[in-house]
């Protein structure tokens, strides 16, 4: 029987420990990206539901839709899309979010004989709804 000193690891040893290093590797970044992107759609989310709800407080507090939009443009810093009206005669509004990926679509209608009507719908950029209401002024909350 022959004396060998073992200095080192083998070939084979060295190739197995790396794999396992990868693997775990892999696994630990793939939860970061997960927790990451989860994080970021959060945020998205909240950023979509507090438009919402800035826009409706501008629309409560509007007595007529140039004053509407000139609250929602002081409020929330933005520019909407200028008024559309629909089938119903209803103004509708766009704004897209670039930053937090969610479009809005605001719909107000002010009439001479009608309580004030509001309608916001916001979706996500793969067309998901993030939030979705409508309010008329006197109705409760």
């Amino acid at each position: 029987m022959s004396k060998r000193n073992k200095k080192g690891f083998s070939i084979v040893e060295a190739i197995i420990a790396l794999s396992i290093i990868v693997a775990v590797s892999i696994t630990a970044l793939s939860v970061v990206v997960s927790s990451i992107t989860t994080k970021v759609a959060a945020i998205n989310k909240t950023e979509a539901q507090n438009f919402a709800y800035n826009v409706w407080e501008s629309f409560k507090a509007a007595e007529n839709e140039e004053e509407f939009i000139s609250l929602v443009n002081f409020a929330e810093g933005i520019t909407l899309t200028d008024g559309v009206p629909d089938e119903n005669n209803v103004n509708v509004y766009t704004y897209y979010s670039e930053e937090n990926n969610f479009t809005a679509l605001v719909s107000v209608k002010y009439s001479a004989t009608e309580r004030p009507e509001f309608k916001i719908d916001v979706a996500d950029n793969k067309g998901k709804e993030i939030i979705s209401f409508s309010y008329r002024k006197g109705d409760e909350i």
